[in-house]
């Protein structure tokens, strides 16, 4: 590349230069009293026009390529973990109800009426509804205080 840009440009220059030190022909000049032999000032300008984009072409073969530096692409971030929420509390819950015995010989009708008020006031008790144990365990105390076991 360098070779053939370093002749083409010694090639444009001469022809360039032969080009604007050719004249018309063929009719008369008078003498003129200052005569240059030679290409003249405007074959040199000519020349130097045509010659020096090529000398910038060959300049511009000459250098190095420009070398740019890509960094290589950041890795991705992780996939994001699911974790799982820990499983909620669950109370252990009576698996049938708890038979209920009478210790002082109440009659079913009184048996049913002290469970409906037990149930009752175990609502009342500070976080019953919320936790079925403790609504248990308050049913069972009240039970227990009016006369009966339960088992």
């Amino acid at each position: 590349m360098k070779t053939l840009a370093r002749t083409l440009i010694v090639a444009a220059l001469v022809a360039a230069t032969g080009a604007a030190s050719a004249g018309p022909r063929g009719y008369y000049e008078p003498p003129r009293y200052h005569h240059h032999d030679g290409i003249g000032l405007g074959g040199l300008v000519f020349g130097l026009a045509v010659a020096l984009p090529l000398i910038a072409l060959a300049h511009e073969a000459d250098r190095a390529p420009d070398v740019v530096y890509v960094p290589p692409p950041a890795p991705l971030p992780p996939p994001p973990v699911y974790v799982a929420p820990p499983p909620a509390y669950v109370a252990p819950s009576r698996a049938t109800e708890p038979v209920i015995y009478p210790r002082n010989g109440q009659s079913n009708v009184q048996l049913e009426a002290d469970h409906r008020d037990c149930n009752r006031w175990a609502t009342t008790q500070p976080s019953a509804m919320n936790d079925t144990s403790v609504f248990n365990r308050a049913v069972d105390a009240c039970m227990d205080a009016r006369g009966y076991t339960l088992r």
